[in-house]
This record gives C-alpha cells, structure tokens and sequence, in this order.
C-alpha cells in the first residue's frame, strides 16, 4: 500500500504563487490584446487636466505612445497572445497541480519557465514602448500632482520624491517575476515535492 505523503508547505505556496503569476500575466496578455484592438483615444487623454501646458504634455505623451505602440504591434502582438495563453495555462496546471497530479507539476515547471523567458524577451524587445508608456505615465503623474497640489515648489518636491518609482516600475516588475518564478521552479522540483506528486499518482493507482 503506498505511503501517504504530506504536501511540503513551500510547495503549497510554490503553487499558489504559480497561480498568481499565471493569473498576472494572462490579465497583462489580454490587457496588450484589447490594447490593440481598441487603440487608447487620444482626444480623451487631457480631459480633467485644467493646467493648459500639463494638458498638452499629456496629450503629446499618448500621442506618442500610441505611435510607438502601433510601430511595434509585428512584436507586440505575438507576445501580448503569448503572454495570454502561457497565463492562461500556469492557471490551469497550477490549479490541477493543487489537486496532486504528477504530470501537472512536471508541464507547470515548463511553462513556468517558458513565461519567465517570455518576460525577459519582453522587457527587451518592447523596451521603445515601455518607454513610451513610462514618459505617459510621468507626465500624467505630473499633472496630477499640480492639480492636488497648487502650491508648485511643494508640488516638485512631491515629484522628486515619486517620479523615480514611476522610471523603476518595469525593471522592479521583472525582478520580483523572474525571482518568483525561480522559486516556484525550485520548490516543485525539490525531492519532497516530486515524492509527493509520486505518491498522490500511486494512491489514485490503488484506487
């Protein structure tokens, strides 16, 4: 009669943390599809903003980022559907994985890879409209600040003091994913983790 096994708890937040990753990049995946298929209006970009030259940057930024975005859809496309169904499939093998199935952890360390690699092929081939969307997002945090804040010296100093996390947001976000990554890949191919998976498969066996 097999032995039952207790499911190690990295492996339990190996997993959970396989599911929030997939979860992560199917919503980013699907947010790059509906991007271009329904292109950002960029009419619409300054409207709330009553500061007449923070209106304009902002308004000259999307312009920008949309000009960008379009000149790298032969790139982005393809990742942005990439993205999508590697989410979409961490999701399910992690969801089957919490389950005990064996072969379920062994296509989840593959496509927990795979989704790594495409991360990092990411940030290096869309770095043109991550830049773009950075410039956006600054000017937006801009103009934001100046509406909030009137009194402009206190207003920079605000700025100064946010405007760098805005810059550090995309290499922070693949840091924290690829070492999340990392770490899911190590526990669930840790011996413990794969007696496990081995164990849960011979009693199914038995049954």
């Amino acid at each position: 009669m097999p032995v039952e096994r207790k499911r190690p708890w990295y492996l339990v937040l190996a997993l959970l943390g396989a599911l929030a990753l997939g979860l992560t990049g199917a919503c980013n995946g699907w947010a790059a599809v509906t991007l271009y298929r329904e292109p950002v209006d960029v009419s619409m970009s300054g409207q709330g903003i009553s500061d007449p030259a923070d209106r304009a940057a902002v308004e000259a930024r999307v312009d920008s980022y949309v000009r960008t975005l379009d000149a790298a859809k032969p790139r982005g496309w393809p990742i942005a559907v990439a993205g999508l169904l590697l989410g979409g499939a961490m999701v399910m093998f992690s969801m089957r994985a919490l389950g005990g199935s064996r072969g379920a952890r062994a296509v989840l360390v593959q496509v927990v890879v795979a989704q790594a690699g495409l991360n990092a092929a990411s940030y290096w081939l869309l770095r043109d409209v991550m830049e773009a969307d950075t410039r956006w997002r600054e000017a937006s945090q801009v103009a934001d600040v100046h509406e909030r804040v009137p009194d402009r010296s206190r207003a920079d100093e605000m700025l100064r003091a946010t405007m760098g996390m805005v810059r550090a947001r995309n290499p922070i976000g693949l840091v924290l994913s690829t070492l999340g990554s990392v770490l899911v890949v190590v526990a669930l191919t840790r011996r413990r983790s794969r007696d496990f998976f081995d164990a849960a498969a011979a009693a199914i066996e038995e049954r």
